[in-house]
């Protein structure tokens, strides 16, 4: 009796580590969605709405750009470096992007969709667990 709770206990463990894995390339998937999407015009992620022009989109597009970049970037460091932990401070800087967002909104007087929110919450999330359960 003693012999099975450990390795219950393992089990769990490894379920919630390839879960937070899955559920990571999951998050990344979906960025490189996003970025794809809105780079392209495709108005189903980006929401603009008429307050938008040329430049203001264009800023929020370069933003996700940028933000698909360094995302693979620290994956690839992560990757060589096999420590993953990294990959939390990343997750945190995602969840601090939407106040951000609604401070560029504020000072353009735009309205930003709130799907930006749940987006930049879900990956950021999703970073932090990753980071910290997946220890080599």
């Amino acid at each position: 009796m003693n012999t099975i709770t450990p390795i219950r206990l393992k089990a769990v463990k490894n379920a919630f580590k390839y879960t937070a894995e899955a559920n990571y390339y999951l998050a990344i998937l979906i960025s490189f969605a996003a970025a794809i999407m809105a780079m392209s015009g495709n108005e189903n992620f980006l929401n603009t709405g008429e307050d938008f022009y040329n430049p203001l989109i264009n800023n929020l597009k370069i933003m996700l750009a940028y933000m698909l970049l360094a995302e693979f970037s620290v994956f690839g460091f992560c990757l060589i470096k096999r420590s993953y932990t990294e990959l939390a401070i990343v997750g945190l800087f995602l969840l601090f992007i939407p106040s951000g967002l609604k401070f560029y909104a504020q000072i353009n007087q735009l309205e930003i969709d709130h799907s930006f929110d749940i987006f930049f919450l879900y990956t950021g999330l999703s970073h932090i667990f990753y980071g910290l359960l997946w220890k080599r």
